[in-house]
């Protein structure tokens, strides 16, 4: 009897040094474990019920969390413990509550999820209600912007801190521009695939506006069979030092298309390293007479790398591409790189 009361008061007390282990402790043993995982340690004793909400990066999928009631009070609980980085991965847009405000946040990556019928999902409409003052870094994949009340297409406007922004394979609706303004945004990613679920939503031949974008100097594009029209200001195109740009598929590409690269390429004026791929090259080289062409811009260019593409069969470089990139500065650095698996793709 004496024996198992003894046993008894160990396991009390193996459960005790659990619950005394300190709040970063707990938090650092929760960070190891995904999302579902964590929430699910609050079931364990009072010590952990809240130990989750403080966790300061938090990824919310609708697989982990089918039920979207369940879905909004999970990142209730999160926003009002002072969340910072946040990915969501949502089959609707209402996961996200309406009007959706959090002051700590400073990091989100939200995705759309389809599923498997592509063709018959309806986009997501990305929406123009969110408050989230500290956002520095917004990444969106598989969403629909649409005009607001101005009559613009511009969702960025409002993340006054915003400094790294990716949009990926995301489509404008009503047949407008995307128009890209954020006062402190430094670094802009954009990925525009009209593979699936991209391809069934209208919408995915829009173009871009840098509208106001003052603090830009990182940029990076790459497309595939349509090459989206950019435009915008001199002094946002003026503030650009590094640029990657990537072409995948170069087979069926119309005239106007090829057109845009190099209107492009001809707004860069200030720009101080290039990344371009082979298969980018090769779109360039089929407009007509090109190497004919003069050159006004890249005057200030200092690095050139030329990667030669995977898609790329043979990955050969157009003879004389090179040579009509470096025009006004051929003192410029050149480095070819052989693309491999997982490589980094990067504009400076």
């Amino acid at each position: 009897m004496v024996k198992r009361k003894r046993q008894r008061k160990d396991n009390q007390n193996e459960q005790d040094r659990i619950s005394d282990l300190s709040d970063c402790l707990l938090l650092h043993i929760l960070s190891v474990l995904n999302t579902k995982q964590a929430i699910q340690t609050s079931i364990l004793s009072k010590r952990w019920i809240n130990v989750w909400k403080n966790l300061p990066s938090l990824t919310l999928s609708c697989f982990d969390i089918r039920n979207i009631d369940l879905f909004q009070k999970t990142l209730k609980d999160a926003v009002s413990h002072n969340i910072k980085h946040l990915k969501l991965v949502v089959s609707t847009i209402e996961c996200i509550p309406p009007y959706f405000s959090c002051l700590s946040l400073t990091s989100l990556n939200l995705k759309a999820f389809y599923g498997k019928m592509f063709h018959l999902a309806q986009p997501q409409i990305f929406p123009n209600s969110l408050c989230l003052p500290a956002l520095t870094t917004l990444s969106l994949e598989y969403f629909a912007f649409r005009r607001s009340d101005d009559g613009y297409v511009e969702p960025f406007s409002t993340f006054n801190m915003l400094n790294t922004l990716t949009v990926r394979s995301c489509v404008v609706l009503g047949g407008q521009s995307l128009r890209i303004s954020s006062t402190k945004l430094g670094n802009l990613t954009i990925h525009l695939y009209r593979g699936q679920p991209y391809k069934y939503f209208p919408g995915s031949t829009f173009g871009i506006e840098l509208y106001h974008a003052p603090s830009l100097h990182t940029f990076v594009f790459t497309a595939d069979d349509y090459i989206h029209k950019l435009y915008g200001s001199k002094s946002v195109f003026s503030s650009i030092k590094h640029v990657y740009f990537d072409v995948v598929c170069y087979c069926n590409l119309q005239r106007r298309n090829q057109s845009n690269i190099l209107d492009l390429l001809v707004e860069l004026a200030n720009i101080e390293s290039l990344t371009i791929t082979s298969t980018t090259l090769m779109v360039l080289s089929n407009f007509p007479d090109v190497l004919k062409v003069k050159l006004p811009s890249l005057l200030n260019l200092k690095s050139l790398k030329v990667i030669t593409h995977p898609v790329s069969r043979p990955t050969t470089i157009p003879n004389g591409m090179v040579h009509f990139l470096l025009q006004n500065s051929p003192l410029a650095k050149v480095d070819y790189i052989k693309y491999k698996k997982g490589m980094l793709m990067c504009a400076s």
